[in-house]
């Protein structure tokens, strides 16, 4: 199977959620539609063509996600770590009450991310930090798709919910991802150098650009999003959860 093919296969991936277990076995083996091409790119010092798949690969997986969450509710089970993560955000948009609305609370769960998803890229060659990287989309999307079911707005619904922020964190993450994966490639500890370090300070400015964004505009974008919702859902939606539990 060329390239090509085997990444157009990632959409489908979410499917595994639907089978018994298969939430568990969905992140370990989503990283198999990218992960030749993507490591090929890398031992290359192609950064950019690493990168760039990389971003395609985790918009194919949450759009697989969305369409899953959307079409086909009975499977969101599956999908790890999605429910609780919904009903936080959901809370968010109702209420303005959640860490979403509070850097000293996003903060350092952002920071645990980062660390871990680094170190495992670089102890695996870039995979195990795939592995984190379709768990953490997988129920960001969850709960992208769920807000577009119940918004009313299927389209509009989706890409509104995929907040500015979240969308940079991925660039940096993908970024970062890329660079870290070299050493265990080229059997080196550390294979960087100034064009490297370049990109690690674009990357890290993605980071903060993220968290900035995030202190400063999430509690104004929950209530875009409440509005959004309310229009469609004429006057249902409440202060509370409401309609959104």
């Amino acid at each position: 199977m060329t390239p090509t093919l085997l990444l157009l296969l990632t959409p489908f991936l979410p499917l595994l959620a639907a089978v018994p277990g298969g939430g568990w076995v969905l992140p370990a083996v989503a990283p198999l539609t990218l992960y030749p091409s993507f490591a090929r790119r890398v031992r290359a010092a192609d950064y950019y063509g690493a990168w760039r798949l990389g971003l395609l690969w985790a918009l194919l997986l949450s759009l697989g996600f969305i369409a899953l969450t959307e079409a086909w509710p009975a499977a969101r089970a599956g999908i790890l770590h999605g429910e609780p993560y919904r009903r936080e955000m959901f809370g968010w948009i109702a209420t303005g009450l959640a860490p979403e609305n509070d850097w000293h609370q996003f903060l350092p769960q952002h920071l645990l991310h980062f660390a871990v998803f680094v170190l495992l890229a670089w102890a695996s060659g870039g995979y195990l930090g795939l592995v984190l990287g379709a768990f953490l989309v997988g129920y960001m999307s969850y709960f992208v798709g769920s807000y577009a079911a119940a918004s009313g707005h299927p389209l509009l619904g989706a890409v509104a919910a995929w907040v500015p922020w979240s969308v940079l964190r991925v660039l940096a993450f993908v970024l970062f991802g890329t660079l870290f994966s070299r050493p265990l490639l080229v059997r080196r500890v550390w294979p960087f150098g100034r064009d490297e370090y370049r990109l690690m300070a674009l990357a890290a400015s993605g980071l903060v650009l993220d968290v900035l964004m995030k202190a400063l505009e999430a509690p104004a974008y929950g209530i875009f999003l409440r509005h959004l919702a309310r229009r469609a859902l004429a006057g249902l939606y409440s202060a509370a959860p409401g309609i959104l539990a």
